[in-house]
């Protein structure tokens, strides 16, 4: 199968934090709940009969219509991001849809000269129970480190770079590229990064990304600019709060840095993701970022 580094490299996506069951939980319930990331049961690694495709340079416009004619593909969407065509791509990812199936259609397109690539259109999961804690209750385990009380040798040590003033910048940015997240949460609202490229409700495309009024970010699974959908989106929400969460205010969590801007591109809904939104995330950061907006780091959780 030949593969694409836009489509292959999301896996090497800068984690800023790691989910795992003992992670700290931003709730949007009561402090004694608890809850378990909803994962869809029985959901396949790809999306069935779609193939993301990409052709070769050679293959003009009659080439490539005859080649998804006799395979009778329907074009579901051509991808051709801003982020993309600022590094002087001018050849969309074709989405399409297989009569044949994803596999067959993948193992037939090797001996096809005018596919550059394909591959399935893989869905992504997340996977994390959580516990809702504490710093000062001796819980919020991975923020401790070997000089705190009480220490923990494997812990970020973020609790002794607060204690020495470091607790981060309210100019830095960091993308979420996950489930949506509660932005108004008391302990995330002070954080909630928006896009100042962007007018907040004018319903015009202010920085001809393609997206309207994407404040907040932008929900690439629904494909609307709502990035927060309610209990669906507890994932987006706890990473957040792992993130960003407000330290200091003698409540809720405390994030590794306690001033930040967080702005999402949701590409995770109840029944996981797609390649095709992912790479879509990716590359809204990738483009505000080329607008000079001081994003240091997304994380793919």
């Amino acid at each position: 199968m030949k593969k694409n580094y836009l489509l292959t490299g999301i896996a090497l996506l800068h984690l800023l934090v790691s989910c795992s069951k003992e992670d700290a939980d931003l709730k949007m319930a009561g402090p004694e709940e608890q809850y378990a990331v909803r994962i869809a049961p029985s959901v396949p690694e790809f999306v069935a009969g779609q193939v993301l495709l990409r052709f070769t340079e050679s293959a003009d416009a009659e080439a490539r219509s005859a080649l998804l004619t006799s395979c009778k593909a329907r074009v579901i969407e051509q991808i051709l991001t801003p982020a993309m065509r600022f590094a002087g791509e001018t050849r969309p990812i074709y989405l399409i849809e297989v009569p044949e199936g994803t596999e067959q259609f993948i193992a037939r397109s090797k001996g096809m000269k005018e596919i550059a690539y394909a591959e399935p259109n893989y869905l992504y999961q997340h996977s994390a129970t959580s516990n809702d804690s504490y710093y000062t209750n001796g819980t919020l385990w991975g923020m401790y480190g070997s000089s705190t009380s009480p220490a923990n040798t494997w812990g970020s040590g973020a609790g002794a770079a607060w204690a020495a003033g470091k607790t981060g910048n309210n100019t830095v940015y960091v993308g979420i590229i996950d489930e949506g997240y509660m932005y108004t949460h008391e302990d995330l609202s002070a954080n909630a990064g928006v896009n100042p490229f962007e007018t907040a409700g004018d319903g015009i495309d202010n920085d001809a990304n393609g997206l309207v009024d994407d404040v907040y970010g932008w929900d690439f699974a629904n494909n609307d600019k709502t990035i927060f959908d309610g209990t669906s989106d507890d994932h987006g929400t706890h990473v957040a709060g792992t993130i960003g969460g407000v330290g200091g205010n003698g409540k809720g969590v405390a994030g590794m840095v306690w001033n930040v801007k967080i702005l999402n591109g949701k590409f995770l809904c109840t029944t996981g993701g797609t390649t095709a939104n992912a790479v879509k995330a990716v590359d809204y950061f990738t483009t505000l970022k080329n607008k000079g907006l001081n994003i240091v780091a997304t994380n793919n959780s």
